[in-house]
């Protein structure tokens, strides 16, 4: 496009060049008529306009290079005018040319200096224009990043509590039946301690992809804590389903995960409670199944239990 342009400027200029040059000989020839005959040549007029019309034209459409172009030629017939014809032939018909030449001159330079400022202006609206778009699309990205860690852990990416609850909520009002388990790693602390955070996050991260794998469509799995997570079931769990569930997230733990050469393992107590059986609404199934886990861990880690009201 730019190249096609500058083509275009290129033919304008060589274009302008010769129309004006043949009009400057053919004045000059109409100077000497004039000058023998003692009269001047109405066609000489005529003529100035049309090197007038072609300096407007390679201002407007050769913008800089043009008007360097057009003050070119109208300087040489100046001096052309002043020095061959009004000085040496001593002519005084060459006047009115003289004239309308520097006019010529004028215009260009009001013509250029206009379309140059206007140029700017609205090459500065347009930057402005496109910074606005810019600073518009920021904004959009910075709204979605906050929506994204409203719902969703900045670690994991996974629902964070909030996300998790709205689900039980929705699940419950629209099932009226359903299954949570609560998820704590057992003594995650150590890893942190011993090994250093960078590891435990690397854990939680590889955790939290197995756990959503294992889910999949058929539950709704989030990060309700540092090293806690949560699933929701659908209706029509018995306890066997969910212990046999429960199993399966308890083998993701089990597996060894290799970060740099060195292998982690982990184990995970878990806290089930159903709805209606066990809660009346979301905050108490949460609780209860909550419950549940603690009464896991004090009852020996690594297992599964129901909450029940004595417990």
């Amino acid at each position: 496009m730019e190249k096609k342009k500058e083509n275009r400027t290129w033919i304008i200029i060589i274009a302008g060049i010769l129309v004006y040059v043949i009009c400057a000989m053919v004045q000059s020839r109409l100077a000497k008529g004039a000058a023998q005959k003692s009269g001047n040549n109405p066609m000489a007029g005529v003529i100035s306009q049309i090197q007038v019309v072609v300096t407007v034209v390679l201002v407007l459409f050769a913008k800089k290079k043009g008007y360097i172009t057009a003050m070119i030629l109208n300087g040489i017939n100046t001096l052309f005018t002043l020095i061959v014809q009004m000085i040496l032939i001593h002519s005084t018909n060459a006047m009115p040319g003289l004239i309308v030449t520097l006019i010529s001159m004028g215009i260009a330079t009001v013509i250029y200096f206009y379309t140059s400022k206007t140029e700017r202006m609205n090459e500065e609206l347009e930057k402005s224009y496109h910074e606005a778009i810019e600073k518009n699309r920021i904004i959009e990205q910075q709204g979605e990043a906050m929506k994204f860690l409203a719902y969703n852990d900045k670690l994991t990416g996974m629902p964070n509590r909030e996300s998790f609850m709205n689900n039980l909520e929705k699940q419950i009002k629209e099932s009226g039946d359903c299954v949570m388990i609560y998820i704590d790693l057992d003594d995650f602390r150590r890893i942190n301690d011993n090994f250093g955070h960078v590891i435990g996050d690397e854990l939680l991260k590889q955790y939290s992809d197995k756990i959503q794998n294992y889910c999949g469509d058929k539950a709704y799995a989030a990060k309700i804590g540092g090293d806690e997570f949560g699933i929701v079931l659908g209706s029509g769990m018995t306890n066997e389903a969910i212990f046999k569930y429960a199993a399966g997230i308890s083998g993701i733990f089990s597996e060894p995960i290799n970060i740099g050469g060195n292998i982690y393992t982990v184990a995970a107590s878990y806290g089930a409670a159903s709805f209606p059986e066990n809660a009346m609404t979301a905050d108490d199934l949460f609780r209860n199944a909550e419950t549940a886990m603690f009464n896991a861990k004090e009852s020996g880690k690594n297992q599964l239990c129901f909450f029940t009201q004595q417990g």
